[in-house]
């Protein structure tokens, strides 16, 4: 098997496996993997499929290099890297938090492990949108405008006129 044959394999099997959500978000309601759910599995057939993962952080990237032990193969995935504060928390733990959360989306990356989107689950779909979002709903709509149009919106846009752009809105529909 090629490393593609591999990632494949170890994928359809990870999806088999039936692995459960342990986590919990108690204050969104959601459940969601944890890396003691999901890194038996990957170990285990990481070991029968004879390849490894490998992660590095750097300043601006996180890779998880899906290695081939017997080829000398590899597919390398990535995501940014970011920061967070926790109240309460030192500046290691901070960074700890940070290397964790993306240790757990390089893999669920990598072995294509679905979850909701908890963004969405989350949004209060009553919620006011901001003056960003606002403002990039009108800019989706500005190839379909008259030069007059144009010249009002990129007014509203600049003086983030928060009335006139829901007033462009709904006349945009």
């Amino acid at each position: 098997m090629n490393v593609f044959e591999k990632l494949n394999e170890a994928r359809l099997r990870f999806q088999n496996a039936g692995v459960s959500k342990s986590g919990h978000n108690k204050f969104a309601g959601y459940t969601y993997y944890e890396l003691a759910d999901i890194l038996p599995v990957i170990n285990k057939l990481a070991n029968e499929l004879k390849f490894c993962c490998v992660i590095n952080y750097k300043q601006d990237l996180a890779t998880l290099d899906f290695c081939d032990i017997e080829k000398d193969e590899r597919i390398t995935f990535s995501c940014p890297m970011c920061t967070t504060t926790v109240k309460g928390a030192t500046e290691v733990q901070c960074e700890g938090a940070v290397i964790t959360y993306l240790k757990r989306y390089l893999y669920q990356n990598c072995f294509e492990i679905v979850e909701a989107d908890m963004l969405d689950g989350t949004m209060d779909p009553s919620a006011e949108p901001t003056v960003e979002e606002l403002i990039a709903q009108v800019r989706s709509k500005m190839n379909k405008m008259t030069d007059e149009q144009l010249d009002f919106t990129n007014k509203a846009i600049s003086s983030r006129d928060v009335g006139k752009l829901k007033t462009i809105l709904s006349k945009c529909k």
